[in-house]
């Protein structure tokens, strides 16, 4: 970090120039050019503008620096990272997520802070556009997915510890919004999808900025015996447009898994103990509660496999894989849909439910 007093004892040229690190970018700050020196409410603003800080701490740390606005400035930033660490307790289950494309595939990662109103924020949507876009260029880790789909899980710990595309370290972008926002901000987790060679297609719902929103979702389509590029202009758009379709219905139907063999043998398990309880109740003979069990069972995977879902922009009621087969069939092409991923802003987070009366009681001493 540049001097305040070596700038101020420069020729001209850097008389009304000073540059200072906030957060994890550069601002510039203009200054007098004659050396009268500035009075404490010129100081107080700038100091303000410089940190983002409520006007109390800015006075604070002024009074206690001697009204040295370098050392206050420093001082507020140790006073913003010693606080992430008090915030560690409460729940940060807003925020956003956020999709990166590489060659290789697409990464999708969730940043959550406690606020929706932190999450709108231009300094949170961008951090986590750039920490998702980071997640795409370092590609697979090596994990393995425990969420809606395949893929592959990123480990969030890992994430922190690499670079975004400025070249700043993932962590200290992170700890640097917690800072100005003053609310917990954290890298919850990210996920992998490799694309093979395939078509990805993505959606995003809800999205306040590019590559950001509440709800993302990516699937690959692939052609076993031919190559994507090898393909006609006409084909290519027509599978990725797919795509891009069964990405959408991915977020609107949240499927748990790609198909009834992806189905796990403890969910399986579960759900048949259930079904049978329940046929077992109609006290019909057992051949017939069989036969319930297995229809339901068939309703299960409708409801939960992908494949076998009611594609939701088909209105005669075909399956995602119908469509896939019946595009590929058009094609003369062998389409499989072979992977996907959905991720949620909160999933599994149980929110606060607040009594804000209560607050207000608290605070007020009653």
């Amino acid at each position: 970090m540049f001097s305040l007093r070596f700038l101020r004892a420069k020729p001209a040229v850097f008389e009304r120039i000073r540059c200072v690190v906030a957060q994890d970018k550069f601002f510039f700050a203009t200054f007098s050019s004659n050396d009268a020196p500035m009075s404490n409410l010129d100081i107080i603003k700038k100091l303000r503008e410089m940190s983002g800080a409520p006007m109390m701490d800015v006075k604070k740390s002024l009074d206690k620096n001697n009204y040295d606005i370098e050392l206050a400035f420093q001082h507020l930033r140790k006073q913003g990272l010693a606080a992430i660490s008090k915030k560690a307790g409460r729940t940060a289950a807003e925020g956003l997520v956020g999709l990166g494309r590489s060659t290789g595939g697409v990464a999708v990662v969730e940043v959550n802070c406690e606020t929706d109103f932190v999450a709108r924020m231009d300094s949170f949507m961008d951090l986590t556009g750039r920490v998702a876009q980071a997640a795409a260029d370092r590609g697979s880790l090596g994990g393995r997915s425990e969420g809606a789909g395949g893929g592959e899980e990123m480990s969030a710990e890992k994430l922190l510890e690499g670079s975004l595309p400025s070249g700043d370290r993932v962590s200290e972008a992170v700890d640097a919004v917690a800072v100005a926002t003053r609310e917990k901000v954290m890298l919850r987790r990210g996920f992998w999808l490799e694309g093979g060679g395939g078509s990805i297609g993505t959606y995003i719902h809800k999205s306040p900025a590019l590559g950001v929103g509440s709800i993302a979702a990516a699937v690959v389509l692939q052609c076993p015996d031919q190559a994507l590029d090898q393909m006609s202009a006409e084909a290519q758009a027509q599978i990725n447009a797919l795509a891009v379709d069964v990405a959408m219905h991915v977020v609107a139907s949240k499927p748990a898994f790609l198909s009834r063999s992806s189905v796990t043998s403890r969910e399986l398990d579960k759900e048949l103990d259930v079904l049978r309880a329940q046929a077992e109740a109609s006290k019909k003979p057992p051949e017939i509660v069989d036969k319930i069990i297995k229809g339901r069972l068939n309703k299960f995977y409708e409801e939960v496999c992908l494949v076998d879902q009611k594609f939701i922009k088909d209105e005669s009621g075909k399956s995602v894989q119908k469509v896939i087969t019946e595009l590929g069939s058009q094609l003369k092409v062998s389409l499989e849909l072979v992977d996907f991923i959905r991720v949620e802003v909160g999933e599994g987070i149980e929110k606060e439910v607040k009594d804000f009366a209560a607050e207000v009681r608290a605070t007020a001493g009653n």
